[in-house]
């Protein structure tokens, strides 16, 4: 059972690497479209109104290039994860059943669909995550007033 359980962790792994590098892709995209139009925009002498369009562009360029850095930090992030030993507790990179659904802890994707069931993806320093680590099969763990079983966990 655990070797089935590992190799869907592992396809589940490789789906989520495939939904960061279209991120990855998509901000690129939006981000060089963006640099073009500051491009090419002409330095003319139109005045204050000129200045304040070019730097609305400028601050949207901005948002973008952190968007960006922001999925290539994932994209590290699950690399780093793919590596990361199964153990017998709740963890870091562990994928989780438990009775609200199948839970993957260290990164924050929000639910993704995943072999026709739904995974909530949550960063380790999320509240619910922080609740479970260190919980067993077996173990029932208060989180936010609810109690939460978990069921399996690899």
């Amino acid at each position: 059972m655990q070797d089935i359980n590992q190799l869907m962790k592992q396809k589940l792994l490789d789906e989520m690497h495939v939904s960061i590098r279209n991120r990855i892709d998509a901000s690129s995209k939006i981000l060089d479209e963006i640099q073009q139009s500051i491009d090419a925009e002409s330095h003319s002498t139109a005045g204050d109104k000129h200045d304040t369009s070019r730097e609305l562009m400028q601050q949207e360029r901005n948002k973008a290039a952190q968007n960006l850095q922001n999925q290539v930090n994932l994209d590290v992030l699950l690399l780093k994860l793919k590596n990361i030993k199964d153990s017998d507790k709740i963890t870091f990179g562990s994928l989780v059943s438990t009775s609200i659904g199948l839970l993957f802890i260290g990164l924050p994707l929000g639910k993704i669909k995943f072999n026709e069931a739904e995974v909530l993806c949550v960063s380790g320093n999320s509240p619910i995550a922080q609740n479970l680590v260190g919980a067993r099969v077996g173990s029932i763990v208060p989180v936010n007033g609810q109690q939460i079983e978990v069921f399996d966990l690899t």
